[in-house]
């Protein structure tokens, strides 16, 4: 597997929580943005399962690479599975997360107790894996509010939209959850498009310098809230051929990180 396509894969391995936020306004930010931050605010307050189906495209050097269609269930903070056309599923439980990465058939198993063994460190370890809960990357918005501008307007899936610049105070946070793609590439820019109405997040767009220019855009292309969720859709097993790597106490996030990125190149050779 060439560099640049080990690239485009870290992409979409990287975006499984970067998806619409569905909750207090605060004296000291901008007017336009305060619906988001009630509709932030409101998530994490009284969750309500929902339902996302997004598009994400990565371009490399201003051409398209690759695209895909993801979709997301979220029954609450803690409940989640994301599914992408190229056989990706990610099902988040309080009892144990599982990250199956489609065409090399690798399953990513992180037990119970290796999530309650991380105790505090648990959010910063799997971030190293690309795996944000939807909680975190609400509450870093909330609480870092005074580093988002309306810096424009578009129009996504015909809403009006602020389109949102966030500062770099939180980058931190965002460059985390985008482990997968290499450290030489540096997170440049990082645009929302916010709803003018909703306050819903429409989409949102990475840009990083490094080796080659990348971008990652991320579209909402259809929601829908207080659905009915069936329980088994928190369940999944792999492929009898599959490759199950388990997260153990003895593993650093880094060298799980290692040893799953080993596993994935080994299998596509």
């Amino acid at each position: 597997m060439s560099r640049m396509s080990a690239v485009v894969r870290g992409s979409f391995m990287g975006v499984l929580a970067a998806f619409a936020f569905t909750g207090a306004a605060r004296a000291d930010v901008d007017e336009r943005i305060k619906p988001l931050l009630e509709e932030m605010t409101r998530f994490i307050a009284e969750p309500e399962p929902v339902f996302l189906r997004q598009r994400i495209e990565v371009a490399v050097n201003a051409q398209k690479q690759q695209e895909q269609l993801q979709e997301v269930w979220l029954q609450d903070l803690e409940h989640l599975r994301m599914e992408r056309s190229d056989e990706t599923v990610v099902v988040v439980t309080p009892e144990d997360i599982k990250m199956y990465i489609g065409p090399p058939r690798v399953l990513v198993h992180i037990p119970q107790a290796t999530l309650e063994g991380l105790g505090e460190q648990r959010d910063e370890a799997l971030q190293a894996l690309g795996i944000s809960r939807p909680a975190d990357t609400v509450r870093v918005m909330v609480e870092g509010a005074e580093h988002l501008a309306v810096t424009g307007e578009d129009t996504i899936a015909e809403e009006a939209c602020w389109v949102v610049t966030v500062g770099e105070p939180l980058f931190p946070h965002f460059r985390k959850s985008l482990s997968s793609i290499p450290e030489d590439f540096s997170l440049k820019t990082i645009l929302l498009a916010i709803g003018r109405e909703t306050g819903v997040s429409r989409s949102t767009f990475f840009e990083f310098t490094g080796p080659a220019q990348l971008e990652i855009g991320i579209t909402v292309e259809e929601i829908a809230e207080d659905v009915e969720i069936a329980d088994d859709l928190f369940t999944f097993e792999a492929p009898d051929d599959a490759l199950v790597l388990t997260w153990t106490l003895d593993k650093t996030p880094e060298q799980m990180r290692k040893e799953r990125d080993e596993a994935i190149a080994n299998r596509m050779k």
